[in-house]
């Protein structure tokens, strides 16, 4: 077979033209790519060989669609452009129909298929970087912009600091692009250093080129101290880890450039950087002995702050109980908010709110109220107020509470203050280790006897209980140490713990 390198040009530059809405009919039936699959070995069997493996995907491009992420034999996918090319180019009674966006939906799936297959790791970068020149393009094959929109972005960078950046709009009376914004700026040594660093250790290290049909692309151009150019491509929803770091979100973090589209065409979801929420209750309280004559009621001024920071990866609650009573917690956690924070969708938690109805009955003597402010990473601050209560706050704020609160009481507990550590004295050799256990959904507890000095509270174990001692969970609450003449109940008569629970063990 021929080289891939070639292979992989071969299958780019024809999917372009492929994609292209306002390619020639005559363009595509040009005999460069019979000529490309002669060359190439691929075979010329009417396509028999992949209908017979794909059935109706050989001329149909929603059923190529369903099965191409399966297709993995480069000779057969070559021989089936080639005839279908050919049946367009020689066969077919009207050729024109090649251009039609079904017929060129099959040739660019089929072609971007070809260019991942053979484009694993191609032209890793050698040397030491001069110059970026990063190309990003919105348009997809089928897609329409509005007129106006911003499909193309180009970004230059020297090794001197120096940066380029050119936006270009689509102009829907033409067809062509038309420059919206262009800016040339330079940066710190620092700046420049970082990205030219992630850029020449990620693409000198080898990289997996990802082609898509129905979103755009990227193309760049590296050129070393030496002269030489290494052009590099992809679909625009690339996802490169530098040094645990997005490499589109660091270009655009080091040049203070947001809405740059760079490799992922800057369509992730949005991140929310500190989420802050203000809880405020008022309650007037009638004593059973009046203050004074002057006042009847006494008023309970309430409130609580919540903060979840990426920042610094807090946690943060304060409660202003009252005058001079106020409780502060603070739970740091290195990368857990963060993980916590990512896992928000902001439309989703804050999108909806149901609301009270007109008829809903206030108590005149408390208020409850809130107010969420929401930082993102691009968007603007957002803020909601409402009162406290179900149908005034976000639909899915339940959830979301809820998972903050097992968060923060998993690191709650502390063992100061805890009965079962300062109380808990050191187990002599001939103690015996009662362990008081409950069942679920019990509340009663009932001594065994542990073997296992590893068993702690919280441990869930299996217990024989009744006359057949029957195997059943049970948690352990309590463990005491006792010499044989302080037990709580007989030796004799206590049964012994059979084993520690298994995770699947555990109901």
């Amino acid at each position: 077979m021929a080289d891939s390198k070639a292979i992989f040009a071969f299958a780019i530059a024809w999917c372009d033209k492929f994609r292209n809405p306002r390619v020639k009919y005559t363009d595509l039936i040009d005999t460069a790519i019979g000529d490309n699959c002669e060359a190439f070995d691929f075979t010329m069997d009417c396509g028999h060989a992949f209908e017979v493996q794909y059935g109706a995907a050989s001329h149909d491009a929603q059923a190529l669609n369903a099965i191409i992420d399966k297709v993995d034999d480069i000779p057969l996918l070559g021989s089936a452009i080639y005839a279908r090319w050919r049946y367009f180019s020689h066969w077919a009674y009207d050729p024109e129909e090649i251009a039609q966006p079904g017929n060129r939906a099959w040739f660019v799936l089929a072609f971007a298929r070809l260019a991942h297959l053979t484009g694993e790791c191609p032209f890793l970068f050698q040397g030491m970087l001069r110059k970026i020149r990063i190309v990003s393009n919105r348009l997809g094959y089928g897609v329409s912009p509005d007129p106006g929109d911003e499909v193309e972005q180009c970004l230059t960078l020297r090794t001197d600091g120096r940066v380029w950046f050119t936006s270009y709009r689509f102009d829907v009376d033409t067809g062509n692009y038309k420059k919206a914004k262009a800016r040339t700026f330079a940066v710190g040594q620092t700046v420049i250093g970082h990205i030219f660093d992630a850029i020449a250790s990620y693409f000198g290290n080898g990289y997996t080129a990802v082609f898509a049909t129905d979103i755009g692309d990227w193309k760049m151009e590296l050129t070393n101290t030496e002269g030489e150019m290494y052009r590099l491509r992809g679909a625009l929803c690339a996802d490169f880890d530098w040094s645990e770091n997005d490499l589109s979100d660091l270009i655009r973090d080091e040049l203070e450039m947001p809405n740059l589209y760079v490799f992922d065409g800057n369509n992730k979801p949005d991140k929310v950087t500190c989420l802050c929420v203000d809880y405020h209750r008022i309650t007037q309280i009638k004593p059973k002995h009046p203050v004074s004559s002057e006042l009847e009621f006494v008023t309970w001024d309430y409130s609580e702050k919540l903060i979840l920071d990426r920042a610094s990866d807090t946690i943060e609650q304060t409660q202003n109980v009252g005058t001079g009573c106020v409780v502060s917690r603070k739970v740091y956690v290195d990368g857990a908010v963060a993980a916590l924070l990512d896992e928000i969708d902001p439309e989703r938690l804050f999108g909806e709110i149901e609301g009270n109805p007109d008829d809903v009955i206030t108590d005149p003597m408390e208020t409850r109220t809130y107010r969420i402010t929401v930082d993102f990473k691009k968007a603007p601050r957002r803020i909601i107020r409402g009162t406290y209560d179900k149908k005034a706050l976000p639909k899915h704020w339940g959830v979301f509470a809820d998972e903050v609160l097992q968060f923060v009481h998993f690191y709650d507990y502390g063992e100061i203050l805890s009965p079962s550590v300062y109380g808990k004295a050191r187990r002599r050799k001939q103690d015996h280790i009662y362990c008081s256990v409950v069942f679920a959904q019990g509340s009663q507890s009932y001594y065994y006897i542990a073997d296992d000095d590893s068993i702690q509270v919280g441990d869930h174990v299996v217990v024989p209980v009744g006359r057949g001692n029957h195997p059943t969970v049970a948690e352990v609450v309590m463990i005491e140490y006792f010499s044989d003449e302080d037990v709580p109940f007989p030796i004799e008569k206590t049964k012994h713990i059979l084993r520690k629970c298994a995770e699947d063990d555990i109901p």
